[in-house]
């Protein structure tokens, strides 16, 4: 028998220790092949499809995804397969004994490597080709692209893929089988049942740990607009923090729990507890990573998502209407000709949701008014301009956006203020009527005086260029002002609606472009800014989900691996317990204990790391939050559970 014979029966009997390696190999390959099918697509690459600079940004964001998974891979790939060799020593140990050399031991370890490899890339390809087609439906759809991408299947992201893997995984075989330790075979064949240490931990480091975490945390939330000066220190703190945690304070933390006879005598606690030790000391640096990498893709995707939500929220709460119009007097039509706005979108097949056209007073505040503070964009809440509009305009408005409706009495208003922080958690929202009961306003030269109901942020009109407030008086208050003010100080707002809006940029760069000269400052549009914008975040978090899937996947891999790597040395431990009387149902119970205890204490620590890091940068929200970090909760349920289900598997067919 051939080492390529001896190879290949291995992996066979195997199958169970290389079935994660191997699957996460196929993902890695299927998605870094569905990204080069995309790029290098003939529709993509022309510009074709989409607006050139969306289809650049998407084809870069990709190339860049494309490094890291790379990058990822080797690093993955060399840990696992270290991981993986380091458990086999005894086999190696036998294989030394039947008189196989470390050449030809290196030799049998590059070909297993080589030919999961080879299978691995075959199968990426393969789920690649097949769900190529429907990424790009897909893209399509977060593009909101007019026709959708050719599906084709490029010669040359199938080369580039073929050889990128080659290429890594084959480096990859080369460097982890020079790691084969040269022990004696004496110690080779003892692999893993060389006793170990009673775990050692140090109370100082322990409590360190704990407090850099914390100072970290307390130091990026109070840091401001300055988190970017202090996010590497934050960062490096919070690593080193995380570090002691897991090597120092999860030990210390156990043992107080064995001195806690209370607990430590209850039920199977005493088994548990005694080997769960044993098990933190000895996988502190896989936990360690699977937090830092867990914490990372989930306070990426969280930010990226919270982003996406809050930046449409806070479009559509300063920018109502997707075009705006503000015209002077009654009749005016000087900022573009009357029917201009239908024309145009008529040409262009949109149809128009709402159509609004309101009767504005302009107005000023009479009273001392206080400076507001810039806001982080250096915009500032104008407390003199008001446009005053009559209660049924607003209620009108109020069914389009269900907004709640009002029932004024004379002389009471309700003032709506532009939000102008952007949707910034951390920066606080200034509500500059909210305390002030009265408001004087002069219109038309007059001095007016009204009670303020409320004062509520966002917009009920596109904002303006001054960002002017709109004040809402009752019908029989608006129809006296109305009638006894000059023209001069009457607006007519035009508000248009329309279906399927993100696709109508041609429309309404059209209509933009028919404003008259000089007109400008009186024309408002969400249209074009938010298209581009929502398509970026889109495509943006559509990718970042692909690398969250990788980084997912690699996290769970390796806690599957450390868990499978060490079955036969917990083989032993549980063939004595079932000597002194332990059941079989009280293993499992072990068995479940600890492997819950290593796939949700770093996915704890990260969820936390997460939750400060996006509370730093101003982008926690909560119900944002909950919705990322639930989806993450059931991915590593389902993951634990397959584990637990395989390992539980694996210690019946012991038959102890």
């Amino acid at each position: 028998m051939t080492i390529n014979n001896i190879a290949i029966k291995n992996i066979k009997g195997n199958l169970n220790k290389y079935a994660m390696y191997y699957l996460s190999n196929v993902i890695v390959v299927t998605i870094f092949f569905i990204f080069a099918n995309f790029i290098y697509n003939p529709g993509v690459s022309s510009g074709n499809i989409s607006d050139k600079t969306i289809s650049e940004v998407a084809s870069k964001l990709m190339y860049l995804c494309e490094f890291v998974i790379i990058i990822f891979t080797f690093i993955f790939s060399n840990y696992s397969i270290t991981t993986f060799l380091k458990s086999r020593e005894k086999e190696f140990g036998l294989l030394s004994m039947f008189g196989l050399t470390k050449t030809q031991i290196r030799r049998y370890v590059m070909f297993e490597n080589i030919t999961i490899s080879i299978v691995s890339i075959i199968t990426g390809l393969f789920f690649g080709t097949l769900f190529s087609k429907l990424f790009f439906m897909a893209i399509s759809v977060i593009l909101d692209l007019n026709t959708e991408i050719p599906f084709s299947i490029s010669s040359k992201a199938v080369k580039i893929t073929i050889l990128s893997f080659l290429i890594l995984l084959n480096l990859i075989s080369f460097i982890t089988s020079f790691k084969i330790k040269n022990n004696n075979i004496a110690e080779l064949l003892k692999g893993e049942r060389i006793p170990k240490t009673t775990p050692k931990f140090s109370k100082i480091k322990s409590i360190l740990g704990i407090v850099l975490i914390i100072s970290g945390y307390i130091v990026g939330i109070f840091s401001g607009t300055a988190i970017i000066a202090t996010m590497i220190p934050i960062l490096i703190v919070v690593i080193i923090g995380t570090k002691l945690l897991f090597s120092q304070f999860s030990v210390f933390f156990t043992n107080k729990l064995q001195n806690n006879k209370g607990v430590y005598y209850k039920g199977i606690n005493l088994i548990t507890l005694s080997q769960i030790i044993y098990k933190l000391k000895d996988n502190a640096k896989v936990l360690f990573i699977t937090s830092i990498l867990s914490g990372i893709t989930l306070a990426s995707a969280i930010s990226v998502y919270s982003l996406q939500k809050v930046t449409l929220s806070s479009l559509e709460e300063n920018c109502p209407q997707d075009i705006g119009i503000i015209e002077q007097g009654i009749n005016s039509h000087k900022v573009i000709a009357n029917g201009k706005v239908e024309d145009i979108l008529k040409k262009y097949k949109f149809d128009i949701k709402y159509k609004n056209k309101i009767e504005l007073i302009k107005g000023k505040n009479n009273d001392k008014v206080i400076e507001s503070k810039k806001s982080t964009y250096g915009i500032k809440i104008n407390k003199t301009d008001f446009n005053i509009m009559s209660e049924n305009s607003f209620n009108e408005l109020a069914k389009q956006y269900n907004k709640k409706s009002l029932d004024l009495k004379n002389r009471e208003v309700v003032i709506y203020t532009y939000d102008l922080t952007s949707g910034i958690a951390n920066e606080k929202i200034e509500i500059p009527f909210k305390n002030q009961k009265t408001l004087n306003l002069n219109i038309d030269g007059k001095v007016n005086s009204f009670n303020i109901l409320d004062n509520l942020k966002g917009g009920v009109i596109n904002a303006d260029s001054q960002n002017t407030n709109t004040i809402i008086v009752s019908d029989s208050d608006f129809k006296k002002l109305w009638n006894n003010v000059s023209d001069d100080n009457k607006l007519i707002y035009y508000g248009y609606n329309i279906k399927h809006n993100l696709k109508a940029t041609n429309a309404v760069t059209e209509i933009k472009n028919s404003v008259t000269k000089g007109q400008e400052a009186f024309f408002t549009e969400r249209v074009i800014s938010a298209a581009g914008l929502m398509q970026f975040l889109s495509v943006l978090l559509f990718i970042g989900t692909f690398i969250a899937m990788i980084f997912f996947i690699a996290t769970g891999s390796i806690l599957y691996f450390k868990m499978f790597n060490e079955i036969q040395k917990d083989k032993q431990d549980f063939i004595g317990l079932k000597k002194i009387g332990v059941t079989q149902e009280e293993i499992k119970r072990i068995v479940s204990i600890q492997s819950f205890t290593m796939f949700f204490l770093p996915l704890t620590v990260a969820t936390l790391h997460a939750a400060f890091a996006v509370k730093s940068v101003g982008l926690l929200y909560t119900k944002y939050f909950i919705f990322i970090a639930g989806i993450y909760l059931v991915l590593q349920i389902i993951y634990y559970l397959f584990a637990k289900w395989m390992y539980v598997k694996q210690i019946n067919s012991w038959n102890i």
